[in-house]
């Protein structure tokens, strides 16, 4: 019934395999991401005698973008937290 209204679902288990689904997308993700940032530091690793300390300045604000991406994925930012609150409040 909660599931029916706050999220327009039909059921139950409806609800339970949306949440299962995503959980399981953004897990594949994350797991993925870990593949691309082992690609990304070996070629990286291969231009340190060229690029020197930058190497790690350029992979620290690789991994903070994908941070955030992964929290605006996870909607946890905090603009998107206001909304569905107001969103809530308007139901």
């Amino acid at each position: 019934m909660i599931a029916k209204q706050t999220q327009g679902l039909g059921s139950i288990a409806q609800a339970r395999q949306t949440l299962c689904s995503n959980t399981t997308d953004i897990n594949f993700a994350a797991k993925l991401w870990q593949v691309f940032r082992a690609v990304i530091c070996g070629a990286l690793d291969g231009l340190k005698a060229i690029l020197g300390d930058a190497v790690t300045v350029v992979m620290d604000a690789i991994d903070v973008h994908i941070e955030c991406l992964f929290v605006q994925v996870l909607q946890l930012d905090a603009r998107t937290l206001r909304l569905e609150a107001l969103e809530i409040n308007d139901e």
